[in-house]
């Protein structure tokens, strides 16, 4: 009887001891780098939908309109690991004004009776608020035209 409670207790502490070291190692690791490529593929599935939506919008097409929506809001808001991995408060605040906006159109889209006035003001602020995190970190290529992120936004 003594050799099968000494044996619970070996079993015990062992499992104890594992468990141990695997919380220790789970809280030692740092969370997902959020990396200049995650960035840009990011954006880019951002600008595509957010154009499918900004089309959609005028023909009254509500069902895609929300889709793309969700789509352009979902993957821009990953985007906030980017910015504070680079303590960029200003783009923090910019990138949160637009989520936020977007809230509001997906709200102005899911209302009884769409308001087309009000839906195109959202658009608008929303486009105007991505091009001001545009002016201060993206530039375009000269020689290619391409646009990329500013090299001092991603220190």
């Amino acid at each position: 009887m003594g050799n099968i409670v000494g044996r619970r207790v070996v079993a015990f502490v062992s499992v104890a001891l594992v468990a141990g070291v695997i919380l220790s190692a789970q809280e030692k690791k740092p969370y997902p780098i959020f990396t200049l490529d995650h960035f840009v593929a990011a954006m880019k599935t951002v600008g595509q939908a957010s154009n499918a939506v900004n089309a959609s919008l005028p023909n009254k097409d509500v069902g895609d309109a929300k889709a793309y929506l969700a789509i352009s809001r979902d993957r821009l808001a990953t985007t906030i690991t980017f910015w504070r991995d680079r303590r960029r408060d200003d783009a923090i605040k910019m990138l949160r004004n637009v989520l936020a906006e977007m809230d509001a159109l997906d709200d102005a889209l899911s209302a009884e009776n769409v308001d087309q006035a009000a839906v195109s003001a959202i658009a608008t602020r929303i486009g105007a608020g991505c091009q001001a995190c545009h002016q201060v970190y993206r530039e375009q290529d000269p020689v290619t035209k391409a646009y990329r992120v500013k090299s001092d936004a991603t220190r």
